[in-house]
């Protein structure tokens, strides 16, 4: 009851001035409000645009890279077939040095750590 008897005796505090003055804090406040906002919305969009060009070229690397994929496996294929023929084509009976070279050289590019003692210790 307090509270509402002071709101209604505010209009007779203030003078012409003091109605001045709240009304240019009022439009000061309002203005930097509407600053603030068209900032906030400027950065969103700022933001925006440069996802925007990060994620066109990471898909213009994504699809090098599968072509290069692609490219790299076909050489892969067609190394391994090109070994396997090699060693395949070597007579079965006692293998020769060439096969076991041969052999050892496949073992090392698949990776293999622990090979015979014929592929000796440095290749």
């Amino acid at each position: 009851m307090i509270a509402l008897a002071f709101i209604r005796r505010i209009p007779g505090m203030l003078s012409p001035k003091g109605w001045i003055a709240v009304a240019l804090l009022a439009a000061f406040l309002l203005f930097g409000a509407y600053c603030a906002h068209r900032a906030a919305q400027g950065e969103r969009d700022h933001q925006a645009s440069v996802t925007a060009k990060t994620e066109a070229m990471a898909s213009s690397a994504r699809e090098t890279a599968a072509g290069e994929r692609a490219t790299d496996t076909i050489i892969i294929n067609a190394r391994e077939k090109e070994l396997s023929d090699a060693v395949n084509s070597l007579p079965d009976a006692r293998p020769s040095a060439r096969r076991v070279r041969l052999a050892c050289e496949r073992l090392r590019q698949q990776g293999n750590t622990s090979l015979p003692a014929e592929c000796g210790p440095g290749g």
